[in-house]
């Protein structure tokens, strides 16, 4: 896989696949419970609690995000300070700490074109996303 390799996937990639992440073998109901506890701390939770209630928690809060998106996708990036880009960037995985302004919305245009297209069935690949699409972004490396 591209990210392995230091490079990042393009969001028709991760949409051409989103069917993989809605049912076996990586939809959130069929995830390891490893893997859960780890985009749990991505996310920033707590991931001491028993499998079930990582998941639903998880389920809900990448949910949450979601609806989010499509706020500020009616919104438009354009109304949001660069404090607010940055903690925007920062909520969903991406570390904006040595990008500008034009990086943090350029990253979250490309998010936005995921996250709004896709179904509440489909939460494990948003989750999945906050790894595969922040990792190896330009200007966000140490």
């Amino acid at each position: 896989f591209q990210v392995q390799r230091g490079s990042q996937p393009r969001v028709a990639e991760l949409y051409a696949v989103r069917s993989l992440f809605s049912g076996s073998p990586l939809g959130l109901n069929k995830l390891q419970v490893s893997h859960v506890k780890a985009l749990s701390q991505v996310l920033f939770l707590t991931p001491h609690l028993p499998a079930f209630f990582l998941r639903r928690r998880l389920r809900s809060h990448v949910l949450e995000i979601r609806h989010l998106d499509r706020a500020m996708l009616r919104l438009g990036l354009g109304q949001l300070s660069e404090e607010e880009l940055k903690a925007a960037c920062y909520l969903r995985g991406l570390n904006p700490t040595r990008l500008g302004m034009s990086e943090c919305r350029a990253w979250l245009e490309q998010w936005l074109g995921l996250s709004c297209k896709l179904q509440a069935s489909e939460a494990s690949l948003l989750a999945n996303s906050m790894v595969l699409l922040s990792l190896n972004y330009v200007g966000a490396k140490e």
